[in-house]
């Protein structure tokens, strides 16, 4: 089989990193050589290959182009306008991070691994490498905007759900109430519940790291009391709209949490009044087990209580989750499959998605 042929345009610091970072996997490909608008590098030779100018494209339309400069919409534009048959073989942002997570787990034993090994050789990298999100490529949604309030709002499980005013337009709703919908597939290793794994009538719930609400809305029927955390003040505005309906059992609290006081930072013992809480959901961009710190009165004194707690943000996050949760009597699992979440210093490794815990 013909091996495919690629040009790398940029001969800046980003290719230069993509050099010494990648050279293993650059050694992989047929790489005919670099492309770059500065005419004084035309003509040079950059990391062992010759530098083109773009025209170069003309004669090679084959080819496939990876974009390894820090302008690359600015480049990508250039090439869809000036040389269009080049529009669907440019190389996703993640191509090197692909190949190299290929790479490390190409021996892997681990069965969900290589699924994901077998599924990023014919896709690029993303957060869910999985097919299951091809079924919401294309999905249409249907958003309406409240005049009134000036914010766009979804019917979500039958019930109006507002987004923050930041989403300020029908294209960017849609992008992300897509991204709440392939996180939250049965399929997803992000997905809160499960038919078993679920919220018990009359509970009490701590939604941690709200966003748009998604979860607590899911279940706002069946609680007693739920508990809303949120530091971001333009979701804060759009829950109050959407859980309108409920404030009678709902608390929202402006704020992040951990095992810290300050102005923006409480924790659950300091907010939660109940003695026993029924179930914790917890996604906050990597403080979860701080935040479990600052929860351990409720959590000693809950006899019985679930937890979906994400572990994705921070690589070794699982391992300390688990740990935390097995000394306070959670029996604790990992929801099935793997994420892969950028990280500057290893963004080729594979993460738990979520515990779920219960005790």
């Amino acid at each position: 089989m013909k091996q495919n042929q690629y040009f790398i345009w940029g001969t800046g610091k980003v290719a230069q990193q993509i050099a010494k970072e990648y050279e293993e996997q650059l050694e992989g490909l047929n790489i005919l050589g670099y492309i770059d608008n500065d005419m004084d590098r035309q003509g040079t030779i950059f990391e062992g290959k010759r530098v083109f100018a773009p025209d170069v494209l003309l004669e090679n339309r084959m080819c496939f182009i990876i974009i390894a400069s820090s302008y690359r919409k600015e480049i990508q534009s250039q090439i869809e306008k000036k040389y269009p048959w080049m529009k669907n073989k440019i190389m996703e942002r993640q191509f090197f991070r692909r190949l190299k997570l290929i790479s490390r787990y190409q021996g892997c034993e681990e069965q969900e691994i290589l699924e994901i090994v077998d599924y990023l050789k014919n896709n690029p990298l993303q957060i869910f490498n999985y097919s299951f999100t091809e079924k919401y490529e294309n999905m249409c949604f249907d958003i309406k905007y409240d005049v009134e309030k000036g914010l766009y709002y979804i019917y979500h499980d039958r019930k109006k759900m507002f987004f923050s005013r930041n989403l300020e337009s029908k294209e960017k709703v849609s992008e992300y109430y897509r991204s709440i919908c392939i996180e939250q597939d049965i399929k997803s290793p992000h997905r809160y519940l499960t038919d078993i794994f679920t919220v018990s009538n009359d509970a009490v719930v701590i939604d941690a790291g709200v966003a748009e609400g998604n979860f607590a809305l899911s279940v706002i029927d069946k609680v007693k009391k739920i508990y809303l955390f949120e530091p971001d003040d333009n979701w804060v505005e759009a829950l109050k709209y959407t859980f309108e309906p409920y404030k009678s059992k709902v608390v929202i609290i402006n704020k992040g949490i951990s095992n810290y006081l300050d102005y923006k930072t409480t924790t659950i013992d300091r907010e939660v009044l109940e003695s026993e809480v029924d179930f914790i959901k917890m996604d906050i961009e990597g403080e979860e087990f701080y935040a479990l710190e600052g929860a351990q009165r409720v959590i000693s004194s809950s006899k019985h209580m679930k937890c979906a707690i994400c572990a994705y943000h921070q690589e070794f996050a699982y391992a300390i989750l688990k740990d935390f949760l097995i000394k306070n009597q959670f029996c604790v699992e990992p929801t099935a499959g793997y994420m892969w979440y950028f990280n500057e210093m290893r963004p080729w490794i594979l993460r738990h998605g979520l515990i779920r815990a219960e005790k």
